[in-house]
C-alpha cells in the first residue's frame, strides 16, 4: 500500500514574510492546484486590513521567502 506524504501546508497555518518590517502574519485560507499543475495558496493578512495574496506553494515553503509564524 502506498502512503501519501502529508502536505507541507494546511489550512489555518500561519506564515511571516522574511524581512517584513511590520511583522505581519499571514494565514492559509485556500489551497488548490492551478491549471498548469502547480499548487498555490491564498494567504490572508491577520491584521485589520484583511489583505490577501496568492502565492505558489513552493515559494511559501521556501525559507528565503517565508517562515512559519509562532503561536
Amino acid at each position: 500500500m502506498l502512503s501519501r506524504k502529508a502536505p507541507p501546508v494546511n489550512l489555518g497555518d500561519r506564515f511571516m514574510k522574511v524581512g517584513d518590517l511590520y511583522g505581519r502574519a499571514w494565514t492559509v485560507v485556500r489551497i488548490w492546484t492551478t491549471s498548469d499543475g502547480l499548487p498555490h495558496v491564498r494567504l490572508q493578512n491577520d491584521g485589520q486590513d484583511r489583505e490577501s495574496r496568492i502565492i505558489s506553494l513552493s515559494a511559501l515553503v521556501d525559507v528565503h521567502f517565508f517562515v512559519r509564524a509562532q503561536g
